[in-house]
């Protein structure tokens, strides 16, 4: 069979499953199978080989049954770098760029910024701020086992020197100084438990540990401000992404804890994606 031909047939497989973007998932994972980016021109007289149309085939009835793309290929790109993913962490998304840049006007006046990452899942944030600003000293801490190997991997994948802690953010916080970190940031779970049941067929592939934030969405962000703001110094900054429904809530919450100049970020959609506040210089 020929290679557009079999691009033809998975983008209708995928089609008739219901996938978003079928053109560019079957493209993907024949640029997977290939190993080799997919392209129509050039490959128009070109022979799939039996071995590579039975994997492409085994590759697309997974997609078909809601399996992310991201998760197929085990890798991919964040802000320009590549991340390993796979069952037990979630998928990075363009969303968390919108936090990201939210640090940015802070930690470039910063010459040896330390930074402090919660729920660092596979280390999007903390190895892409290491990554930016080498001369920073990055703390990233995380649950989940399955999380923490990739996130060990993707460390070690971008040669970023980061301090990695298998903990619970709740329990670890003891052990961090007071007045120490410079940024705190954070993309916690903040699914609603409504949310949860009906998410989805992809999300469901995803842990729930990363994606439950409660009843309201707002349990995370409820217990890290007062438990991790005295780990700011004075005049540090506080960054969580969150989804536009916990916006106001978590402002309120921070101006309550002493930030003051507090931006929420929107994302291309008009979401709000991110919050910032400064703590309060006393």
């Amino acid at each position: 069979m020929k290679i557009i031909d079999g691009f033809k047939l998975i983008k209708k497989k995928l089609t008739e499953a219901g996938a978003e973007s079928p053109a560019f998932d079957a493209s993907e994972l024949i640029s997977y199978v290939l190993g080799t980016p997919y392209s129509p021109r050039l490959d128009k007289e070109k022979e799939l080989t039996e071995v590579e149309f039975d994997t492409l085939l085994s590759l697309a009835e997974r997609r078909a049954k809601g399996e992310p793309l991201q998760y197929i290929l085990g890798q991919w790109e964040f802000y320009g770098f590549p991340f390993k993913v796979g069952k037990g962490v979630l998928i990075p998304r363009d969303d968390t760029e919108v936090a990201l840049r939210a640090s940015f006007p802070h930690l470039d006046k910063i010459e040896n910024p330390k930074i402090l990452d919660l729920c660092a899942g596979s280390g999007t944030i903390c190895v892409t701020l290491k990554k930016l600003y080498p001369k920073a000293e990055v703390t990233a801490v995380e649950i989940s086992e399955d999380a923490f190997y990739y996130l060990k991997e993707n460390a070690r994948l971008n040669n970023a020197d980061i301090n990695l802690i298998n903990d619970d953010i709740f329990n670890v916080y003891k052990n961090f100084e007071d007045n120490y970190f410079d940024l705190i940031i954070s993309n916690p779970p903040y699914l609603t438990t409504e949310e949860l049941g009906s998410m989805q067929k992809e999300l469901y592939f995803e842990p729930a540990l990363a994606l439950d934030g409660g009843e309201d969405g707002c349990d995370f962000y409820r217990r890290i401000i007062p438990l991790y703001s005295p780990k700011l110094k004075a005049g540090g900054q506080l960054i969580f992404e969150l989804d536009g429904k916990e916006a106001e809530y978590t402002k309120a919450m921070m101006e309550t804890a002493n930030y003051k100049d507090i931006e929420i970020f929107d994302d291309l959609g008009g979401i709000h994606r991110a919050i910032k506040g400064t703590l309060f210089e006393f």
